[in-house]
């Protein structure tokens, strides 16, 4: 027990209590996140390939990149994507949201055409690895951004803490969410290299 405490201890620091504060936010994020999976997943067959083309346009193709050309662009890709879902909280706390569940639609509708190529059970195998750590990363950027978005309302309402709220945000971004978006990129690769 107190080993499992210094490790959680080791990997939250000194934002226990922002966490906390945070969690209900983060509970919600999940939750849409994983709904709109399902969405996506259940809905596959009625969206066109097309209506995603452009988002994939700046993902590599695995068989025409090295290893480290694909680290970069899914890092890169993950990194920008949580930045944006954190700093656009500034826009009342709604576009996070909104984009968590965007995201979590497309990795639905992914999963479903990728289960038809190769059965659902390899694609949770190779989605769960890194998707274990990535998703509660972006989950808890979007949760930032909406609790930046609360904060702004607030402020409106003559209550202070908004800087002090980014600075906390930003400071767990960088120390802590990059972190888990490298690991994520690794075991990803990896996955993409063995599997490819």
């Amino acid at each position: 027990m107190s080993n499992s405490k210094s490790i959680m201890d080791r990997i939250i620091g000194n934002h226990r209590q922002f966490l906390q504060d945070l969690s209900p936010i983060f509970a919600l994020t999940v939750f849409l996140f994983v709904f709109s999976t399902f969405m996506g997943f259940s809905m596959g067959e009625q969206i066109s390939p097309d209506l995603f083309e452009e988002l994939f346009s700046n993902i590599p193709d695995p068989s025409q990149s090295t290893i480290i050309e694909m680290f970069i662009a899914i890092l890169l890709n993950n990194t920008v994507a949580s930045f944006l879902f954190l700093i656009s909280g500034v826009l009342v706390g709604l576009p996070p949201l909104l984009f968590i569940i965007m995201n979590g639609f497309i990795v639905g509708w992914i999963s479903y055409n990728a289960a038809k190529e190769i059965g659902l059970a390899f694609v949770l195998l190779t989605l769960l690895p890194h998707g274990i750590i990535e998703i509660p990363a972006i989950s808890l950027s979007a949760s930032m951004g909406v609790g930046i978005g609360y904060k702004i309302i607030n402020k409106l309402r003559k209550q202070n803490g908004v800087t002090a709220y980014i600075k906390e945000s930003l400071r767990l971004f960088i120390f802590k969410i990059i972190p888990l978006l490298i690991l994520a990129a690794g075991i990803e690769t990896g996955l993409i290299a063995v599997f490819s």
